[in-house]
């Protein structure tokens, strides 16, 4: 009974409410709903309030906001309603007897500028017809679930740091997405694409663990990383600027030559990271392209090496002419 006693004085002393717990169970538990759906915070509601006609009618819009981390999850409700407006067109092609429908193009166009520190999951789940530029930082969980979509990140434009040197978003970046493409102005915390599965990114620098688990996609890292990259990939292609080598998790993914190919597509998304953001580092490697390309090195899962698709760069070196 004393410690009993002693329990409820403390739990009184720190205002903890037990009452959902301690209460009597019923069949229409509404409650339960209550505690654990937010329900929609501001900013996302006014986003799909301001892009509710586009949403209905087609069109372009651009929008602007401001950002703070108290903003969770910031999009999240519009990319569920876009979802559901693609759900609905393909239920429709369906009954009409259409047999093209995995893919659904959207008739709008969406421009988002959000200026400010963005919290956990800015951009999570985003889709086609929607593109986004933040200038600032931004939480955990940037645009996980991805499927479509452009999301540009650089710093505030009073910025005194070096974005090569800097870390402007946290860990868990792209994690799961399945396409679009992402640009990170600064560096990304740990588990940076971890599970990508088909997005395009490009990013200064990575922490630890970058594209863990990867299975698809392709990512560009134009800087310094950390242990274990690579660890768990399957699939996609990752090209890293610089001599990382003592980073790589040998166990999963190897160093290949790359091919003519490999350089134009490298220049092209570069050159358009560099349009998009004004990195230097970028712009550095465009203009002396002709010399500076051999510093970037590709890395593919050991598996497919050792299935004969490539071949490995210490054996024979594919650089184009």
């Amino acid at each position: 009974m004393e410690a009993n006693i002693k329990h409820t004085d403390l739990i009184s002393s720190r205002n903890i409410d037990l009452g959902y717990f301690l209460r009597e169970r019923s069949d229409d538990d509404s409650m339960r709903t209550e505690l654990y759906f937010e329900g929609v915070n501001t900013l996302n509601q006014k986003i799909c309030d301001d892009c509710e006609t586009v949403l209905n009618k087609g069109g372009s819009i651009d929008l602007a906001y401001d950002i703070h981390t108290t903003d969770r999850a910031v999009m999240a409700t519009l990319f569920g309603k876009i979802a559901e407006i693609s759900k609905i067109k393909r239920q429709i092609m369906i009954q009409e007897g259409h047999s093209n429908f995995g893919k659904i193009e959207p008739e709008f166009d969406i421009k988002f500028t959000f200026k400010g520190s963005a919290g956990q999951g800015f951009g999570v789940f985003m889709t086609d017809g929607v593109s986004v530029s933040l200038f600032g930082e931004a939480n955990d969980s940037v645009c996980k679930g991805m499927s479509g979509g452009k999301m540009i990140i650089s710093p505030n434009s009073d910025a005194i740091f070096r974005p090569e040197e800097n870390s402007i978003i946290g860990n868990c970046a792209l994690y799961g997405a399945t396409g679009g493409q992402m640009f990170v102005h600064g560096l990304a915390g740990d588990r940076f694409a971890v599970r990508n599965s088909g997005a395009t990114a490009v990013v200064e620098g990575t922490g630890l663990h970058a594209c863990e688990y990867m299975t698809n996609g392709r990512i560009v890292i134009l800087g310094n990383t950390s242990s274990n990259v690579g660890a768990g990939m399957t699939g996609g292609d990752i090209f890293i600027y610089g001599d990382q080598s003592e980073h790589i998790n040998r166990k999963y993914i190897d160093e290949v030559g790359l091919s003519k190919q490999d350089y134009d597509e490298i220049f092209n998304i570069i050159s358009e990271y560099a349009l998009s953001t004004g990195s230097k580092r970028a712009q550095t490697i465009i203009s002396g392209w002709d010399d500076l390309k051999t510093g970037f090195k590709k890395y593919l899962p050991v598996q497919q090496i050792l299935n004969g698709e490539f071949t490995l760069k210490k054996s024979t070196d594919q650089e184009a002419a």
